[in-house]
């Protein structure tokens, strides 16, 4: 505020004028106080739209994951499943080499006759049978 005064400029000119630049002093802090209100507001949507976009992408990459993992999944059960397969065919053909090599001995011995073969057929036969039943 302006204390003394001028001659020719009235007394009411200077309050006014004194008026005008303490608003305009307390406007100009409230500018600055809306700008830096407005900064943290900014600061906060960026960080918003920052982490929108960032689920955006993450989202497909979870469910690619997924369907991975699934699929990784299905494959694991079809490996188990061809072992098992494998171990069970491996099994019949040890045992179908054994019968093979138990007829080839039985058809090449010296002593070697029709009935006997015959005989070791049917009780092969029989054999094979009384697995399967056993067998689920």
């Amino acid at each position: 505020m302006i204390i003394a005064q001028t001659p020719g400029s009235p007394y009411w000119a200077q309050v006014l004028i004194s008026a005008l630049g303490l608003f305009g002093g307390a406007s100009g802090l409230g500018v600055l106080a809306t700008i830096a209100v407005q900064r943290r507001k900014l600061k906060a949507d960026t960080a918003g739209a920052l982490t929108d976009a960032a689920l955006a992408l993450v989202q497909p990459l979870r469910t690619r994951v997924t369907e991975l993992e699934n699929e990784a999944l299905a494959v694991r059960e079809e490996l188990a499943t061809s072992q098992r397969e494998l171990q069970e065919l491996r099994a019949t053909v040890w045992d179908l080499s054994r019968t093979l090599d138990r007829w080839r001995e039985a058809i090449l011995a010296p002593d070697a006759t029709m009935r006997r073969i015959q005989a070791l057929v049917t009780e092969e036969e029989r054999r094979v049978r009384n697995q399967r039943r056993r067998s689920p």
